[in-house]
């Protein structure tokens, strides 16, 4: 290490021994924000006795994601997961293990395998219509997040599962969700904690009781949870049956903390720019025509190119992860700066996502900016990280962005909608959701004759998903 590199600039503020913790706790995306104006894009603050670096833009997400598992350490990071789901599990798990586990999860992403989940997902979203009728109100997280998990569950453990333990699952779920704490120490018997190590307990007894009976009676053609109880390491091992119950826990946290979040933040930004949701629905039009939505296609979906800008857009400017964590297994120099092993390292999406260096007129919805057919669209390597980066980038990104396409899709050819609340982000160091209520007024629509869109060309090129296509 260099004899001249300083230590990071610190934050002002704080209070002795707590530091920056109550700030932290209160507004956390605002303590972050502020320390960037004061410092920049690489300063420190405390938090109790964690002395936390924060490393901001897409040059510093790069060297974070490149050096987790070598100078920084993720199994140190989130010691919540291990009481959540087990030390030697996942990304948590030593490398060659990790990698083993990660060769089973990851071909159940591919084009081939999620052709599959898209009539699900269809099927899904028109279920919530029905069950909204022609018109009325609804509010977004408690309307959207139950459809989130009903699409996880029937994609990933069947129908027949969804329709005997849908809502009891989702309770569970958000119970379970409850461990995820970073700050508190873990041992103290909060009644979240308490609820979500109970709920734990229930999952795993409800999740081995599938096993045991699909084992018995497998389903055909197999379905995901069927192809996961037959799974095998690449070596041939057989996978324990509490892995395959982690593997699926993991999927189904993962995602519904980040897509209900995430799809209602779209749903917002899509309803307070009216000129973009015209272009959504005119797309929408061309791919769909007069079909209602009911028999959407992967392809169809695929072709949908505004909404995964729209989408992007929405990643960038409500990031439901609004931070990401690791801890440094040793010292190292950073631009400068000294790092010392134990630092707890911070990155920020929800700040560097809206740095002006990076994004022109940062704080403007403007989904055109990741069009890499105009002349002005600049789109970085590692600018955008809301599904992290890296060996450790969410295995379930595609799935998460094809299910909101599908929801969202329906719901604007099927409604005309406009928010009721004023939006904003909940309080405190949770997950970035909406805060409730956020209410939409809803009313059915005409659905317009259109001509279908051509997608000989989508078609052919399946075995890249375009909404894959220039991920940072």
């Amino acid at each position: 290490m260099s004899a001249i590199a300083m230590q990071p600039p610190a934050m002002r503020g704080g209070v002795p021994l707590l530091g920056h913790l109550t700030d932290f706790f209160k507004d956390p995306v605002g303590l972050l924000r502020r320390g960037y104006q004061e410092h920049g894009p690489i300063y420190s603050f405390r938090m109790g006795g964690r002395n936390m670096v924060v490393m901001l833009g897409p040059d510093n997400n790069r060297f974070v994601f490149q050096e987790t598992d070598k100078l920084l350490s993720i199994r140190e990071s989130m010691p919540f997961f291990h009481k959540m789901f087990s030390p030697n599990f996942y990304s948590f798990a030593e490398m060659e293990e990790y990698l083993n586990q990660r060769a089973v999860i990851m071909p159940r992403f591919k084009a081939s395998a999620m052709k599959q989940y898209v009539p699900v997902m269809a099927e899904e979203a028109m279920a919530l219509c029905h069950r909204l009728g022609d018109s009325g109100e609804f509010d977004l997280i408690s309307t959207l997040g139950p459809v989130v998990m009903d699409i996880a569950a029937h994609s990933f453990m069947g129908r027949d599962f969804k329709q005997k333990l849908g809502h009891e699952f989702f309770e569970l779920f958000r119970d379970f969700s409850g461990g995820m704490e970073f700050v508190l120490p873990l041992w103290l018997p909060t009644k979240k904690m308490r609820r979500s190590q109970a709920a734990k307990k229930k999952l795993h007894r409800i999740l081995g009781d599938w096993i045991r009976r699909r084992r018995a009676n497998p389903v055909e053609p197999a379905d995901f949870f069927q192809d996961m109880v037959a799974s095998t390491y690449p070596d041939g091992r057989p996978i324990p049956d509490e892995l395959i119950i982690h593997m699926i826990l993991l999927l189904v946290w993962a995602g519904h903390e980040t897509t209900a979040g995430q799809v209602s933040w779209a749903m917002i930004d899509i309803l307070q720019n009216r000129e973009y949701q015209d272009v959504l629905r005119g797309e929408i039009g061309t791919i769909l025509g007069s079909a209602s939505g009911a028999d959407l296609s992967w392809e169809q979906a695929i072709a949908m190119q505004k909404m995964d800008l729209a989408l992007r857009e929405t990643e960038r400017l409500h990031p439901v992860a609004f931070t990401m964590i690791r801890k440094a297994a040793a010292d190292f120099e950073r631009d400068g700066y000294q790092v010392r092993e134990g630092d707890w390292i911070l990155l920020a999406p929800s700040v560097s996502h809206r740095m002006s260096e990076i994004f022109d007129r940062p704080d403007d919805y403007d989904p055109e900016r990741f069009n890499t057919e105009r002349a002005d669209s600049k789109v970085e390597s590692n600018s955008l990280i809301g599904f992290g980066g890296g060996m450790h980038r969410c295995a379930g990104v595609n799935f998460a962005r094809m299910e909101m396409k599908a929801l969202i899709a329906i719901l604007l050819q099927r409604y005309d909608m406009e928010l009721i609340d004023t939006p904003r982000p909940i309080a405190g160091a949770g997950t970035y959701w909406p805060e409730q209520p956020c209410r939409v007024r809803y009313k059915r629509r005409t659905i317009a004759a259109g001509a279908p869109a051509d997608l000989d060309a989508v078609a052919a090129a399946a075995g890249c998903p375009a909404h894959a296509k220039g991920a940072n």
